[in-house]
């Protein structure tokens, strides 16, 4: 947790503007992503962060599910570069487990859009990163595809990444090879992660009375922070 806080100080540091961060910073995705997903890595794996990865939609995200328990989460972990393309993107979160890494692109509850090239970009950086594991680009929205891309309306997933990739061939003056949406792209949507949440709170059984509560209330931080932040 500290860790994820100083990242965050430190960008507001660095913007050298804290007023809108007041009241708690609301609608700003950096912080409602880590509100949410600090307590997704205190709460019990299987339960929770697990019962999340298993409700998104898109690219079969088994593996990471299965690697649950064993997987690092990294809030505003600094930015990811290629080495030969000149691209360069932060993760809201990153995901890492021998087997298996997840870059999650995490957008505003409110109204938001995507770069034109970026699907595409955090594809190529996730799978360079992601090395031999299975690797996977998880898109936080604030509703279901289609999702809004500047400078060119409301597309489907599937025809944000060609866009995506089309854009960076054109750049570098060759085809540039993107892993397909299908397999690598996978979404939820905030609203998916509080109902998840609320549901896995309200099934959870444990016998010590004093975890069960502590478990209660790191669950109600994320139900509190998507209603805040709303």
């Amino acid at each position: 947790m500290v860790s994820a806080v100083r990242r965050l100080l430190d960008e507001l540091s660095w913007e050298g503007n804290a007023r809108k961060y007041r009241e708690g910073g609301l609608g700003l995705e950096n912080v409602l992503t880590t509100e949410v997903f600090q307590a997704l890595d205190f709460l019990p794996r299987q339960a929770f962060l697990g019962s999340v990865i298993a409700g998104a939609s898109g690219a079969p995200l088994k593996r990471v599910q299965a690697d649950i328990e064993r997987v690092t989460v990294d809030l505003l972990p600094g930015d990811l570069t290629h080495p030969d393309l000149e691209l360069r993107a932060q993760p809201d979160v990153r995901m890492d487990s021998s087997e298996t890494f997840v870059f999650v692109e995490a957008k505003r509850l409110r109204r938001s859009s995507f770069q034109a090239d970026q699907l595409a970009k955090e594809l190529i950086l996730a799978a360079e990163h992601g090395g031999d594991r299975h690797a996977v680009l998880l898109l936080i929205l604030s509703a279901p595809p289609p999702i809004r891309v500047q400078g060119h309306g409301a597309l489907a997933i599937e025809d944000a990444v060609l866009l995506g990739q089309q854009l960076i061939s054109a750049r570098h003056g060759r085809h540039v090879g993107v892993p397909q949406a299908s397999d690598a792209v996978a979404w939820t949507t905030w609203a998916d992660i509080g109902a998840t949440v609320a549901e896995a709170a309200q099934s959870y059984n444990n016998p010590d009375e004093s975890t069960f509560n502590a478990v209660t209330r790191i669950a109600m931080t994320v139900t509190e922070a998507l209603r805040v932040h709303a």
